[in-house]
């Protein structure tokens, strides 16, 4: 009789031990889950903000020209700064185009490379220049400073607006006007380049030149970037 009662009481204190116990695991258990959402929202990415415009999405879209045989695309010069203004911005976040040179450039606006120059001011102290092949990549970049900056930086050193003609058009528009003047089977070393008047700080102009064999000398194409109009002389 004493051993059953003896094991009633167990089980009752048992019982008391477990109701005790619910409460305090039921609120640990919701604590944890509490502090696991937590742990998942501070690691989870936030809510998506109103996304602003990625920096290049305000210079239009150039051409892509598919290569023969499957090989790599180039691209067209409005594309090449596309690609490389975010670079730019790295290195200076107001960093703005002021100049572009090509140099073999082909009847599809392409060059061999493309020399871009970067500044951040009108009195820049720096300048960045970088060089970039047909395909899109960055080749070289390189800084001037002292006294190497006035070279690139004057009353002409101003923002290449966005939407300059692009360089197949620049090209197709600067042969004709020459082919009207020259023999082009006489010519060779093909060069495009877009900036603001050195002399007068006026632009931006496209320039598409030529070198005319028969008179030894480069012949120009000098044109309106917005408008794609010839405006100057062929002669430099």
């Amino acid at each position: 009789m004493a051993a059953r009662s003896l094991w009633r009481w167990a089980v009752l204190v048992l019982v008391l031990a477990v109701i005790a116990w619910a409460p305090l695991g039921c609120a640990a258990s919701g604590g944890s889950a509490s502090g696991g959402g937590g742990s998942e929202s501070a690691t989870a990415p936030p809510a998506p903000a109103e996304a602003a415009s990625s920096v290049g999405d305000e210079i239009p879209p150039g051409r892509e020209i598919a290569e023969g045989g499957g090989g790599p695309a180039t691209y067209t010069f409005r594309e090449i700064w596309r690609r490389a203004l975010p670079p730019a911005r790295e290195w200076r976040e107001g960093a703005y185009l002021t100049s572009a040179v090509g140099d073999m450039v082909n009847d599809d606006g392409v060059p061999s490379t493309w020399r871009l120059t970067f500044i951040d001011k009108p009195d820049a102290d720096t300048v960045l220049l970088m060089d970039i092949d047909a395909w899109g990549k960055v080749t070289e970049v390189k800084e001037v400073t002292g006294g190497g900056v006035s070279s690139f930086v004057g009353e002409y050193s101003k923002p290449i607006p966005y939407d300059v003609i692009d360089s197949d058009d620049a090209v197709a528009r600067g042969k004709d006007y020459l082919a009207s003047r020259y023999d082009l089977a006489k010519t060779k070393d093909p060069r495009i380049a877009l900036n603001h008047s050195e002399i007068d700080a006026t632009g931006p102009y496209w320039s598409y030149s030529l070198f005319y064999t028969p008179s030894a000398e480069y012949v120009l194409a000098r044109m309106d970037a917005l408008t794609g109009e010839v405006v100057a002389p062929e002669s430099p």
